[in-house]
Order: structure tokens, then C-alpha cells, then sequence
């Protein structure tokens, strides 16, 4: 008459994104009781032995917390009722497991707060520190409104994103950083509907759309660009070194400075740069044009031991992503602060940062007569729709590598 317990993966029951339910099973001889747990997972992410989810689930942290609180009030229930002396059936060990969730609020609901640190701490792992970033602005903002860490997923309903974005707009945030916290709730919201964390139809934004606005063109003309590159400075000076780091760029058809700066040997290929860029994956090749080869030269030679881990002597690579993340933001905003300083002693009234050197390239490029589907290739854009891209993928390294050159020498 001893009553034992398991929770298991029901795969009787699978769901449409090819999950099954979690359910807990009260057995006493061969009879048992079972209730749903509300949570669903693959077969791949569950140990049937240790009854617990692999770290292959992302939200594996926070579902592996709610298994083991569950395991404890049964556990206590079965002490409970074995100390009492008295017959409990596994009908009764459910109904009062009910009944006690009742009085606490409910079955335990997940929060898409600790749902959303279990994935940054997954993006941090594979090295995803830029996202990891992003959602946790979105999620420490989320939090701040809320008041709480304990905010469950169905809780964020149209009426609570309105509200959060009115609140927002109150703060005097802008409207594309506002953007971006949605768009980090919403990827969280599908990916946690895809596990089967939450039920599709809780789903926020059907109806609210996430805004966007247009942001203030941030090119340069060849004129401004030129004037940049031709102000006499000391050599060696810490603002010469910085407008370095933006002429490589724009030479680079506007790479990333993130890209730029954790350029390594290996990346040098055959008189070309070829890298995966950190944000979209595409792997671009770009010839090494004259003038970025006398600046990559003079760094190889005035600091030969840089070269060892990263090409450039900006960044040094500590084997740890988050302190090499802050380092480039720090890198990044340095050049900024010096772009500024270069802007007001060529009179020009824009507020020019490293984002300038793609922009003003791929202006330059459309003044010079390319066209837009040529640029849009360069730059790794996927132009018009999905087949249009596939088509652009026919212009060569060759067509490219002559348009960067038009571009670099309209300036130099």
C-alpha cells in the first residue's frame, strides 16, 4: 500500500512543435494518479532516470526549479499522511497537491523574467554576448516596470504592453531603443510558445505592433569624408590612431567595428580579409585595398606583438567574452568621442560616429552611379526579397573588389 511518485514524459500526448507533456504519476501498487505540470519538452531534452531537463533546453535552469518544488510537496505529503497513520489514496495526494497550489495562487506559472536570464546565460556560454546584452536591457526593463521577478508570461497581455510602452515613452526613451526591448520580449514569447513553456494563445503581440521610426541619415559626403582623412595630425597621436580605426573601416566597405577590432591572422587570406560577421553570420571577403594595407602595416610593424591574438593593439583578448564585449564598447566609444573632435575642426555639424564609415560608403558608392542592388551585395544585404538575393549572389569578388575602389580613392 506504500505510495511512490515519478514524473514523466507522456508520450502519448505529443504536441505540434514536437513536444510532450511533463506529468506527475502517484502510484500505490499498480494504480496511479497523474496531473499535468504544465510543462512540455522534446524527448532529447529529458532524462527519464534523474526525472530531469538537460541543459539542451534553454530554459532548462528554471523548469528543473519548478520539477524539484513539486517533488518536495509530494514528498511532504506522503511523509504528512504516513505519519498520520491514515490511508491516502493517490487521488487524495493529487487533490491536496491542487488544493495546496490553489492557496498559493495556483499551479506555479513561468516567469518570463527568469525565463529570459536562463537564455542570456545560454547566448553568454556560446559566446552571443551582444544579444545576451540586448535582452537583458529588455528584461531588466521589464522587470523595473513590473516590480517583480515573478511576472508570468500570461500576465503580459495587450493591455500590459500598452501600458509598459506608455510608460516607457514617459521615461523620454526613444522609440527604436523601445523597439528593441519589445522585440526581445516577443522572440522570448515564440520561443517560449515553440517549447511549450506557454500556450500560443497568450501570445501579446497579434495585436501590438512593435514601432519603429525613421533615424536621422548618418552619411558623410566625399567632401566631409575627405576632409576628415586630410586634417594634418601628429602621427602617432591617440585621435590619429582613432581616425585609423575609421578609415580602416570605411576601406572595408564599412565593417563592423566589432569585426575590426577582433580581426586575427587567420582572417588574412590570399591579399583578402575574410570573416564571419558577429552579428548576421554571413561570411564577407574584401581585397586589401592600398590604403588599408599601409595602416594594417604600420600596426604590424609598431606592434608586432599584438598581432599575436588580435591585429589591432585596441583590444586585448582575456578568454573571457563579456570583458572583451565591454573592452570594444569602450574601444568604440573612445573613437567616437575623437570622430566628434575631428567633425567640429572640419566645421561639420553632424554628430558622426563609427556607424559613418558604412553609411557614408555605401552613399558614396550611389553618388558615384552604382546600383542599389550592387551596394546592398557589398555591404551583405540581402536586396529586394529572398530570390532577388539568391540572383545577387552572381556578382563577383572581382565587380565588388573595383567598385571599392572607386569608392576608397573618391575620398584619398
Amino acid at each position: 500500500m506504500e505510495l511512490t511518485f515519478k514524473i514523466v514524459l507522456d508520450k502519448r500526448h505529443k504536441k505540434t512543435n514536437e513536444t510532450y507533456p511533463l506529468k506527475l504519476r502517484v502510484f500505490q501498487n499498480r494504480a496511479y494518479k497523474e496531473r499535468s505540470l504544465n510543462i512540455a519538452i522534446s524527448e532529447n531534452d529529458w532524462d527519464s532516470n534523474l526525472q530531469m531537463v538537460l541543459s539542451t533546453n534553454d530554459s532548462y535552469t528554471a523548469l528543473n526549479s519548478k520539477l524539484t518544488s513539486t517533488k518536495a510537496k509530494v514528498q511532504k505529503l506522503i511523509f504528512l499522511s504516513e505519519d498520520a497513520e491514515t490511508l491516502t489514496t493517490p487521488d487524495e495526494i493529487i487533490k491536496r497537491l491542487k488544493n495546496k497550489g490553489q492557496k498559493q495562487g495556483g499551479n506555479i506559472k513561468p516567469s518570463i523574467i527568469q525565463y529570459g536570464k536562463d537564455h542570456i546565460e545560454k547566448l553568454k556560454v556560446s559566446g552571443r554576448i551582444g544579444s545576451a546584452i540586448t535582452y537583458s536591457c529588455g528584461i531588466n526593463k521589464l522587470k523595473d516596470y513590473a516590480k517583480t521577478d515573478k511576472l508570468t508570461f500570461e500576465s503580459v497581455d495587450y493591455r500590459f504592453i500598452e501600458n509598459f510602452n506608455t510608460a516607457l515613452l514617459k521615461e523620454g526613451i526613444k522609440i527604436n531603443s523601445i523597439g528593441n526591448y519589445f522585440r526581445s520580449i516577443r522572440a522570448l514569447f515564440n520561443k517560449a510558445i515553440k517549447e511549450g513553456v506557454v500556450e500560443a494563445k497568450y501570445y501579446p503581440f497579434t495585436s501590438f505592433k512593435i514601432k519603429t521610426e525613421k533615424t536621422i541619415s548618418r552619411a558623410l559626403t566625399s567632401t566631409e569624408i575627405s576632409q576628415i582623412f586630410a586634417l594634418d595630425l601628429p602621427v602617432r597621436s591617440t585621435i590619429w590612431h582613432h581616425r585609423n580605426l575609421f578609415a580602416l573601416s570605411y576601406c572595408l566597405i564599412g565593417i563592423n567595428f566589432s569585426d575590426l577590432l577582433t580581426l586575427t591572422k587567420e582572417n588574412f587570406i590570399d591579399g583578402r580579409i575574410t570573416f564571419r560577421r558577429s552579428k548576421t553570420h554571413k561570411i564577407y571577403s574584401i581585397k586589401i585595398q592600398p590604403k588599408s594595407k599601409d595602416i594594417f602595416d604600420y600596426y604590424f610593424t609598431e606592434f608586432p606583438e599584438s598581432s599575436k591574438e588580435f591585429l589591432l593593439p585596441f583590444v586585448k583578448n582575456f578568454n573571457n567574452p563579456i570583458t572583451l564585449k565591454k573592452d570594444i564598447s569602450q574601444a568604440i566609444k573612445n573613437t567616437n568621442d575623437y570622430l566628434r573632435k575631428l567633425a567640429t575642426e572640419c566645421k561639420i555639424r553632424k554628430n558622426i560616429s563609427t556607424y559613418y564609415a558604412r553609411y557614408s560608403w555605401a552613399n558614396i558608392a550611389r553618388e558615384l552611379g552604382y546600383p542599389k542592388d550592387m551596394i546592398a551585395e557589398a555591404l551583405g544585404h540581402e536586396y529586394g526579397n529572398k530570390i532577388t538575393g539568391i540572383y545577387l549572389d552572381n556578382y563577383s569578388n572581382e565587380i565588388i573588389d573595383k567598385m571599392n575602389d572607386r569608392v576608397i580613392s573618391s575620398v584619398f
